[in-house]
C-alpha cells in the first residue's frame, strides 16, 4: 500500500522496519524510538536513505522527537539520548563539512545540555524550513565533488561569552613583535660611557655630543615598548596558538609537511570557528585536535607551562621604559599549559616552548612540579584560561 501510493505513510516498531525492510522510496523517517547504538540507529535510518532507482533526485529527511522538560529531574534525559544517537552519525553542517554529533542538526544543539526553552520555537521552525531547501541540502552535501573518504578530528572554538568581541588580528594572531629592548639601551649606554670616558681620558668637550644620543635611544625603547603594547593582544590568539602545536610536532617528527601546511580556521554560524587540518591522517588530526583543545581551555594540573607578555593599560611608555632600566619585565605575563602530550618530557616541553617563541612571542618555561614558583605558576594559570570555549568534532572529508 504504502509503495502504490495508496498509504503516504507507515507506522512500525524498530523489530518490523528494522534490518532486512527495503523500501527504496521512503524519504521521510520520524524516529520515535529510544534506542541509541550506533548499529541501530544506523539500521533505522538505512530505511530512508536507499537509493531509489526511481527517483535519481531523491533526498531524504529524518527527524528525531526530543521532549525537554526543564522542570523535571530528568527532563533533559531525552535531549541526552538524541546526542548519542547523533555521535556517530554524520551530515553537513552549517559550514559545509560533514559532521558528527548534535551540531550537524543545527549549530546552537550541544552535547552537553539542551537549548533553552525560549529558543526550541525557533530551532523547529528554522528545522521545518531547512528540510523543504532541497537544492541547498544537495550543495551541503557537495554531491559530485572528490573526497578522501577520511575521518578528521577538528576543534570548534567560541569566545567566551562576556568578553569583548575579537579582532580580526586576536583571531589570527598578528607577527609576533619584539618587547627586547637590548638594542637601543645598549645604545643609550654604550654612548654615554664612551662620551664621558673619552672626555675624561681625553678632555675632548667634542665627545660629549654623545651624549644626545642617550635620550633619542631611550626615546626609541620607549616608542617600540608603546608600539608593542598596543598589538599585545589580551585574548590568546587562535590562529598562532594552533600554528604553534602543529610547528612543535612537525619539529618533533610526528607530522607531515602537508597537513602542517593544511591547518585553516573556517568560521561557523553563531561565533564559533572550525580548526581543521584537511590534509591530516586520522592520528594527525586527533593529535592536533586535543592538544589544541588543552592549550586554549584551562589544563588539569599541567607539567609544563609557557608564558606570554599582556598589555598593561595602567602603564604608560615611559613607566613600560622605567621598568626596562630597572631590569624588570616590562609586561605582566600569563601562562598557558602546554598540552599533555606535548609536555610528557622536557625535550617535547622545548620543543613546544621554541614553537610557542616564534609564534606567539617571548616566552619562558616553567617545570610545575618541584619548585613553589612552579606550583603558584600553575595555580594562577588554572584560573584564568585562554578566553575560548571548545567542543571537538568528528568530520568526514
Amino acid at each position: 500500500m504504502l509503495e502504490s501510493g495508496v498509504s503516504g505513510a507507515l507506522i512500525g516498531t524498530r523489530a518490523l522496519l528494522g534490518e532486512g525492510w527495503d523500501c527504496p522510496m521512503v524519504n521521510c523517517l520520524v524516529d520515535l524510538t529510544v534506542a541509541a547504538t550506533g548499529v541501530s540507529v544506523q539500521q533505522m535510518r538505512g530505511r530512508s536513505l536507499r537509493l531509489d532507482p526511481g527517483d535519481p533526485q531523491k533526498l531524504a529527511s529524518n527527524w528525531d522527537v526530543v521532549c525537554v522538560a526543564p522542570e523535571l529531574a530528568r527532563g533533559s534525559a531525552d535531549y541526552a539520548r538524541f546526542v548519542r544517537k547523533h555521535l556517530h552519525l554524520y551530515a553537513p553542517a552549517d559550514d559545509g563539512e560533514i559532521e558528527a554529533g548534535p551540531s550537524h542538526v543545527h549549530p546552537e544543539l550541544s552535547p552537553f545540555a539542551p537549548p533553552s526553552t525560549s529558543r526550541l520555537n525557533e530551532l523547529n521552525r528554522a528545522m521545518r524550513a531547512r528540510a523543504g531547501a532541497v537544492e541547498e541540502a544537495r550543495e551541503r552535501w557537495k554531491i559530485g565533488e572528490p573526497y578522501r573518504g577520511a575521518d578528521l578530528r577538528t576543534l570548534v572554538v567560541r569566545q567566551l561569552r562576556g568578553s569583548d568581541p575579537l579582532s580580526a588580528d586576536e583571531v589570527r594572531g598578528s607577527v609576533p613583535l619584539s618587547v627586547s629592548q637590548r638594542v637601543p639601551v645598549a645604545v643609550a649606554g654604550g654612548a654615554a660611557v664612551v662620551g664621558i670616558a673619552g672626555f675624561l681620558a681625553t678632555g675632548m668637550a667634542l665627545l660629549l655630543v654623545l651624549l644626545a644620543v642617550v635620550p633619542l635611544a631611550l626615546g626609541w625603547a620607549a616608542f617600540r615598548l608603546g608600539r608593542a603594547q598596543k598589538k599585545l593582544p589580551m585574548v590568546l590568539p587562535l590562529d598562532r596558538s594552533a600554528r604553534a602545536v602543529v610547528d612543535a610536532y612537525r619539529e618533533l617528527g610526528e607530522m607531515s609537511e602537508a597537513a602542517a601546511g593544511s591547518l585553516t580556521i573556517e568560521p561557523r554560524a553563531s561565533g564559533y570557528l572550525r580548526c581543521v587540518l584537511s590534509e591530516a591522517s586520522a592520528e594527525e588530526s586527533a593529535r592536533f585536535a586535543d592538544a589544541l583543545d588543552e592549550l586554549v581551555t584551562v589544563s588539569d594540573a599541567p607539567r609544563y607551562l609557557v608564558s606570554r607578555p599582556l598589555p598593561d593599560p595602567d602603564a604608560g611608555a615611559g613607566a613600560l621604559l622605567i621598568r626596562v632600566l630597572t631590569r624588570r619585565p616590562p609586561f605582566p605575563v600569563r601562562h598557558h599549559p602546554v598540552p599533555a602530550d606535548l609536555g610528557r618530557n622536557k625535550e617535547r616541553a622545548e620543543a613546544f616552548a621554541r614553537a610557542w617563541s616564534r609564534q606567539v612571542g617571548p616566552t619562558e618555561l616553567t617545570f610545575t612540579q618541584r619548585t613553589d614558583d612552579g606550583r603558584r605558576a600553575r595555580a594562577e594559570a588554572a584560573a584564568e584560561d585562554g578566553g575560548y570555549e571548545t567542543v571537538v568534532r568528528d568530520i568526514w572529508v
